[in-house]
């Protein structure tokens, strides 16, 4: 048995119970009843004219009223239990055909998706790509002369950063120069003439100081002008080894750095990462290559999954996810916080509902209605596994099952309000 909500629209059954339901009625009705007993009173206090017959009378009355008592005691019992069984039934709102149309009530019909894809959403931070970071530093004890390179500047491969002096780049300018003259003179004598031990040698030496030069930072053009005597003795120039811009600069002009110290950080803003954190969760797998979609505001950049972690963060107990993101026109920058949403497969056999269908129960549990025949809709708890795009994954309820999906909203206030009439006027 299901408890069964119509809705009305006649205009005089509502009037009617807006007035049977009015102080003023109730107090019309309670004083003549009052005046009803005195009055039953009064014949009771009158002298019988016959001693048998107003005995009978008294107990016909009594007999009467214990009938009376326990037929009301029974029929309120009766309907008590009645409330107390349809408290726990499932209630069946009912609606005429013109209601349904009034109300533009859509149903489907719950058909499982085949190869379907879900969206999982998670924060994550922007940051910059690790691979395509550079640290210049400074390899040997240097003095900054002058900088060229400002933070944030873009920087292409090979422009100067800035100008040092050093008194070991002094000594190895020298012994470079002189070690590319005994080279070319001995590379123009041949093998054969100079033996080849002195030529080997010559060989070795040149090399070695060319390979350290390198060490040092120089690039070829200030190699060639070493070689050639037309360099500073001392003075040298770092430049960038690549395009990128400057993140981090924490050096002055005329600072003593050691060999090592961190100079200027490059940093390739075409391409960025998206540092994203999962909840922990048996059996989420996310594989490379994935499709990602970050969010920051306004903006949305597709990219996809590059790096998936395999061990939960001790601090945040998440799991970590790298997604590369394109960055073209440099819209984003590290630091900043954004949405990913994560393009997943979705449960075999997966049910679908828009979101128009899912309302929410008397105790915040989500549901469906349920058309069990025209006309008749019945809510039904469900529980949700996922979102595709703008529709949700359930679970709970069997395919083939119509539910309705525009004018859930509607049905479900009505449910919470107790049958509220339609007035289709």
């Amino acid at each position: 048995m299901k408890t069964k909500t119509r809705f009305k629209k006649s205009p005089l059954a509502i009037a009617l119970l807006a007035t049977l339901s009015s102080p003023a009625w109730a107090e019309d009705n309670h004083g003549h009843q009052h005046g009803e007993s005195n009055e039953t009173r009064q014949h009771a206090h009158q002298p019988a004219p016959d001693n048998d017959a107003g005995h009978g009378a008294h107990e016909h009355g009594e007999e009467s009223a214990d009938e009376h008592a326990e037929e009301s005691h029974g029929e309120a019992g009766h309907e008590h239990a009645g409330e107390g069984e349809e408290a726990h039934e499932s209630t069946v709102l009912e609606l005429t055909e013109a209601q349904q149309t009034m109300l533009q009530l859509q149903v489907i019909t719950l058909q499982p998706q085949e190869n379907a894809t879900r969206t999982l959403t998670v924060p994550a931070e922007i940051t910059s790509n690790q691979y395509r970071t550079w640290v210049v530093p400074v390899r040997i004890d240097s003095q900054v002369q002058s900088r060229t390179a400002t933070l944030g500047q873009h920087l292409q491969k090979g422009d100067p950063i800035a100008t040092l002096f050093s008194p070991a780049m002094a000594q190895l300018q020298s012994d470079l120069q002189v070690a590319a003259d005994g080279w070319r003179r001995v590379n123009n004598l041949g093998r054969r003439t100079v033996g080849n031990q002195r030529y080997l040698d010559a060989q070795g030496q040149y090399q070695s100081l060319r390979a350290r030069a390198k060490g040092y930072g120089l690039d070829d053009d200030a190699i060639a002008a070493i070689e050639a005597g037309k360099s500073e003795k001392g003075v040298y120039t770092l430049t960038a080894p690549d395009d990128g811009l400057v993140l981090e600069d924490a050096f002055q002009q005329g600072q003593w750095l050691t060999a090592g110290s961190s100079l200027v950080t490059l940093v390739d803003e075409s391409e960025l990462w998206a540092e994203a954190a999962l909840p922990p969760s048996p059996g989420l797998q996310i594989a490379t290559g994935t499709p990602a979609r970050v969010i920051v505001g306004d903006t949305s950049v597709n990219g996809q999954v590059i790096q998936s972690g395999h061990r939960l963060n001790p601090i945040t107990r998440t799991l970590s996810v790298r997604v590369a993101v394109p960055n073209a026109g440099h819209l984003l920058h590290p630091g900043m916080f954004a949405d990913v949403a994560l393009a997943l497969a979705a449960p075999e056999n997966a049910l679908t509902v828009p979101e128009d269908a899912l309302t929410r129960s008397a105790d915040g549990d989500w549901q469906l209605f349920v058309e069990e025949e025209p006309g008749h809709y019945k809510p039904v708890e469900i529980e949700l596994n996922g979102q595709l795009e703008n529709r949700r994954i359930v679970t709970g309820i069997e395919p083939g099952t119509r539910v309705v999906t525009q004018g859930a909203f509607f049905l479900a206030s009505e449910m919470a309000k107790s049958g509220f009439d339609i007035h289709n006027h």
